[in-house]
């Protein structure tokens, strides 16, 4: 029966040893510490001018990069339903709410072959048409008119 090699417990084979944990400290002052001591700056990083000169401005030779900054908004979950929603617009980059537009779509169709087929067939079957409830609604802008989403009953 084979068994593993002995464990090998002298190093690493040709590197140094790493040092131990005191050598890595280093030698330890064991006095008290004090603060440093406070020393007030006699030069002051302005140049003293008299007021009667008028104020000449240094030119610096440095520029400084233009810095450009992108917003993004991350929506989570914009549920575009039957009621107006706060969401961004990706078109003219604003927070709005929604304005509605309801057209007829399939709910409204089956629901006036079904009033036909059952009987209302002098005008009866036309009142889905008027009901907001049975139509499909589209969200739009309200600041550039671009669709932002649709909710579809069927």
């Amino acid at each position: 029966m084979a068994s593993a090699p002995p464990l090998e417990t002298g190093g690493f084979v040709g590197l140094p040893q790493p040092p131990s944990y005191e050598e890595a400290l280093g030698p330890q002052y064991q006095g008290p510490v004090y603060p440093p001591a406070y020393t007030k700056a006699a030069d002051y990083p302005y140049p003293a001018q008299s007021y009667n000169q008028p104020y000449q401005p240094t030119a610096h030779s440095t520029t400084s990069p233009i810095v450009s900054v992108q917003t993004v908004y991350v929506q989570s979950g914009v549920v575009f339903g039957d009621i107006p929603v706060q969401t961004h617009c990706p078109v003219c980059a604003q927070i709005v709410v929604t304005r509605l537009e309801h057209t007829s779509g399939t709910m409204a169709w089956l629901t006036c072959v079904g009033l036909f087929i059952f009987g209302c067939i002098y005008g009866c079957c036309l009142l889905p048409f008027c009901v907001d409830g049975l139509k499909d609604v589209t969200h739009h802008c309200p600041n550039c008119n671009s669709v932002l989403g649709e909710h579809k009953r069927l």
